[in-house]
């Protein structure tokens, strides 16, 4: 798909970026949570930005696509359009791959409401998934 982009952001803990600590199956108990706007319902109008505790503020267009490497355990992720905001609470284990499909989704009625007044709300969907 012509300008979709994917990122991918590894926060590697310091203990192993100094070669302090070597452990041969590290790469099996990494967590990893992947968020898109990729889903077929998207309008693909708008931003969509999102934060996962208290981070990094990361803007997603229509297309785009993020991986995070995260810590096992509970996390905060908040989305929101500007209009709408979402706020999920999530719990990831170890070796786990979480994806999180979000869409902005226009409704039978945004079209003509853009059409009369020159913008409407769109709202926003998160579809979580979940991938050992």
């Amino acid at each position: 798909m012509a300008g979709s982009e994917h990122r991918t952001l590894l926060r590697v803990p310091r203990y192993l970026r100094d070669g302090e600590l070597s452990y041969p199956g590290f790469d099996d108990l990494r967590a990893f949570i992947t968020l898109s706007r990729t889903h077929a319902s998207d309008c693909g109008q708008r931003h969509v930005f999102v934060r996962i505790d208290g981070g990094e503020k990361v803007r997603l267009s229509f297309g785009d696509s993020l991986t995070l490497e995260v810590q096992p355990g509970a996390h905060h992720l908040r989305i929101h359009n500007t209009l709408v905001w979402k706020n999920i609470r999530f719990t990831i284990e170890l070796g786990e791959h979480l994806d999180f499909l979000i869409s902005n989704e226009a409704r039978w009625w945004t079209w003509g409401m853009v059409a009369v007044l020159g913008s409407a709300p769109l709202f926003l969907r998160v579809e979580r998934r979940s991938r050992l």
